[in-house]
């Protein structure tokens, strides 16, 4: 299987690259994890995570650690750093390939399972990001793995306390979200499952592994933390996710109300939904659709989530899909939304719809009618093609397009902070403060600043600063000015006006 694995990992990895070209470093999330993996290879300390100098709490530090091996061998680069996330999105396409085979090995499923994953534009678009769900997919595939040898009575707990430590190591404890459903219900699926005791025991075990190798990070963090850091790392943090509180708080039919655009193309195939029937009695098959199922279930009640939290589920879905091809027929309605797509894109392009407001930033738009006809010739390819060439074709056409519009019209500009960064990079040595309400480290690793931007969001916190700063600069949102000056510079970045101000402004 490996030989014919290899085109199509390398036909993903092209594709994931072709998208991290042709997009600016998105803020907020990619600036800010490329500036803490920047303050990491400023210190040289691979515990203490840093954002802007502060103690950083909210990620674990295995991607930061990622970036800095890579520039061990490249040096500080933004290219370079977008690869990780990439690498770890083809990783997901191996180890879909490699269960589909473990789940199903008479009819070795997985090449056609690594093919639906690389299909879905949704996998492409969040695979390509700089970001924490492609890794932490990684951690859930080995446990998924592990349970499954656990399910046919052949044992393999220390390696799902691996899969848990390297979870955690990726994104935190959310991992156990992934895993302890298929955990529980193990009597349920398995086809030679454990006794409760054995699974009891053997649970216990793999917490123990876990946690040992947890301990070579956590317990240098704690020692050395303030009490304000420890309980924000143990606590306050991930309980706020849970109960609410954070930034991207969703109402609980948030996710089931994406679930069209997450499994589009594949899930907009009726006659595919149909090869499921007469399958329930499949063990693999109970325990990919619990898998998939309690993923999206727990992070609907969650109150803090966001559609790219569903990625390391995607696996179980290109695994259902795959075992569910074999007996559906053909035909979709994949082609539908494609066509609306075109319809919305052409009115705009062609100037039928005016673009006013946030859509005027996709001027010119010439290329909005281009990805209108990219999506009929989609549209067309899924009406004419066999299901599996079709869809693929469609899926990665369309996350294809989307980043044609933003290289090629006003977003790539709307969203890149390297001009910004330009111009604030040589006024470091004077000292530079931001007066948002909010700082995320959007600008800290784009102007390589070796030094933390002062926090600076009244005005006497300001003219504190100015005192002890004179030449400094000032800058961040327009709108958020507590200045009566006009800035002396604006920049259009994050879809807002940044403007600047030389120190000397300050009243």
């Amino acid at each position: 299987m490996l030989g014919k694995l290899w085109p199509i990992l390398i036909g993903v990895a092209v594709v994931l690259i072709t998208l991290v070209a042709m997009r600016p470093l998105l803020p907020i999330d990619e600036t800010r994890y490329l500036s803490v993996a920047y303050e990491m290879y400023l210190s040289g300390d691979p515990v203490h995570l840093t954002k802007n100098g502060a103690m950083y709490s909210h990620k674990t530090p295995l991607l930061f650690a990622m970036i800095n091996l890579v520039w061990l061998v490249t040096g500080v680069s933004e290219f370079a750093a977008r690869l990780v996330g990439p690498a770890c999105a083809v990783g997901m396409v191996a180890g879909t390939a490699m269960i589909g085979r473990r789940l199903w090995p008479a009819e070795n499923l997985g090449l056609r399972a690594a093919l639906i994953l690389s299909g879905f534009p949704i996998f492409l678009i969040y695979g390509s990001a700089t970001m924490f769900d492609a890794l932490l997919a990684l951690g859930v595939l080995g446990g998924i793995a592990a349970l499954w040898r656990i399910g046919q009575g052949r044992g393999g707990w220390p390696l799902f306390g691996l899969a848990l430590a390297f979870g955690v190591y990726a994104k935190g404890p959310v991992i156990l979200v992934h895993l302890m459903p298929a955990l529980l219900t193990m009597p349920y699926w398995a086809p030679n499952p454990p006794k409760p005791t054995q699974i009891a025991k053997g649970f216990a075990g793999a917490l123990l592994i876990a946690f040992a190798l947890i301990a070579l990070w956590l317990v240098p963090t704690l020692v050395t933390a303030t009490p304000e850091f420890r309980t924000e790392l143990l606590w306050s943090q991930s309980a706020a996710r849970v109960a609410g509180g954070m930034a991207h708080d969703r109402p609980i039919w948030f996710l089931a109300a994406l679930l069209p655009l997450q499994l589009f193309p594949w899930g907009w195939s009726i006659r595919l939904w149909s090869g499921f029937k007469g399958t329930w009695s499949d063990p693999a098959i109970r325990l990919c659709t619990i898998w998939a199922a309690s993923t999206l279930i727990l992070f609907s009640l969650i109150s803090g989530k966001q559609a790219h939290y569903l990625l390391p589920a995607y696996p179980a879905v290109a695994l259902l899909f795959a075992q569910a091809s074999i007996r559906a027929k053909s035909g979709s309605l994949a082609w539908a939304p494609l066509l609306l797509i075109a319809a919305g894109a052409g009115a705009l392009g062609l100037g039928l719809i005016p673009a006013k407001g946030d859509l005027a930033q996709l001027a010119p738009f010439w290329p909005l009618t281009a990805f209108a006809a990219l999506c009929v010739m989609l549209a067309l390819a899924i009406w004419r093609l066999p299901r599996i060439p079709g869809h693929l074709l469609a899926g990665a056409g369309v996350a294809l397009g989307i980043h044609a519009i933003i290289a090629t019209t006003g977003l790539y500009a709307a969203y890149d902070g390297q001009s910004l960064a330009n111009t604030l990079a040589p006024h470091e040595a004077d000292g530079l403060a931001v007066i948002n309400n909010e700082y995320n480290a959007e600008i800290n690793f784009l102007a390589r600043l070796t030094t933390p931007v002062a926090l600076t969001p009244d005005l006497p916190s300001l003219q504190t600063w100015v005192a002890a700063h004179p030449n400094g600069m000032i800058f961040g949102r327009v709108k958020e000015n507590p200045l009566t000056a006009k800035p002396q510079q604006v920049f259009h970045f994050f879809a807002q006006d940044w403007g600047i101000w030389p120190a000397s402004l300050v009243n």
